[in-house]
């Protein structure tokens, strides 16, 4: 191997200090990361050094629109620079508006933009309008698919490959169908895909860490697989982050007695007002609610 040093790459999935990259002009590599101190994830742009001993990634570029989640009292990066984050969902049990908005809130604060993907159509969508109707209201960008059969699916590919988005996303809870469409996309994932428990309703988690995926006709996108989850944890959020993350709690905030009102007790809270009007779904509240307790109770830590 010839010495080559201050190369760029974009890390495509990390495995303690290990990490795989793209470098325009050189291809997949595997590496190292030269220093403990330095924390890559996938979607990162890094610099690297190819010597005869091997690949080390020596640096990271400062990253923009990075995914984070907090878990067990610990905040993890997920991914970074990613352009789009595709929320994905399905019919039946393993719709789940709570962990839905949890996931919207974490684009919201890091502004990046996302795509809810309502998969498994096939299987009917009838009951779906009070949920979906409200989050069309609030200005949620949505697709109706079915991976399995491509129904509709050229939608989701369409929204992927838009000049504007680099780097995507796919995030949801196991059981949605996510390894179904990360394989229609990059068929050579080869993802497994999961059954889902009669019994809980949920499916098997079927990808241990992120991945990133090469995507396009040049290579010149990422596909990051985000592994499964049935929480997603938002106690690093403020408040403030989070009551600007619900569309529809901005728009009334400018009613409310308060400017810092917090939508709890406050006397003439315009979205407690609207709430019992039924102008604010309920649903959408005690997820704000939800947010904010696991806030609080965070902090007594």
């Amino acid at each position: 191997m010839t010495g080559q040093r201050d190369l760029r790459g974009r890390v495509l999935e990390v495995s303690r200090r290990y990490v795989t990259l793209f470098s325009e002009g050189v291809g997949t590599l595997t590496g190292t990361v030269s220093s403990k101190a330095l924390e890559v994830v996938t979607g990162d742009i890094v610099t690297f050094d190819m010597r005869d001993e091997g690949v080390f990634v020596t640096g990271a570029l400062p990253a923009t629109r990075s995914l984070y989640r907090s878990y067990r009292g610990v905040l993890k990066r997920m991914g970074a620079n990613i352009d789009l984050l595709c929320v994905i969902t399905g019919v039946g049990q393993v719709l789940n508006p709570t962990v839905i908005d949890r996931m919207l809130v974490a684009a919201r604060v890091q502004q990046i933009p996302s795509l809810l993907v309502i998969n498994k159509s096939d299987l009917g969508v009838e009951d779906l309008g009070a949920i979906t109707d409200v989050y069309q209201e609030i200005g949620v960008e949505m697709i109706f698919c079915s991976a399995k059969f491509n129904k509709n699916f050229e939608e989701v590919e369409r929204r992927i490959a838009a000049p504007s988005v680099r780097v995507s996303a796919l995030c949801g809870v196991s059981g949605v169908g996510k390894s179904t469409i990360l394989n229609r996309l990059v068929p050579g994932a080869k993802a497994k895909t999961g059954e889902v428990s009669e019994r809980t309703g949920q499916g098997k988690q079927t990808t241990t860490q992120p991945r990133g995926f090469l995507y396009g006709p040049s290579n010149e996108k990422v596909i990051i697989d985000f592994p499964g989850v049935q929480f997603f944890g938002l106690s690093h959020v403020t408040p403030e982050e989070v009551a600007s993350a619900f569309p529809e709690f901005v728009a009334l905030a400018a009613g409310c007695r308060f400017a810092n009102c917090r939508h709890l007790q406050e006397p003439d809270c315009a979205v407690r007002e609207a709430l019992e009007a039924d102008r604010v779904a309920p649903w959408r509240y005690d997820s704000y609610l939800q947010i904010l307790k696991e806030i609080e109770e965070a902090r007594k830590y």
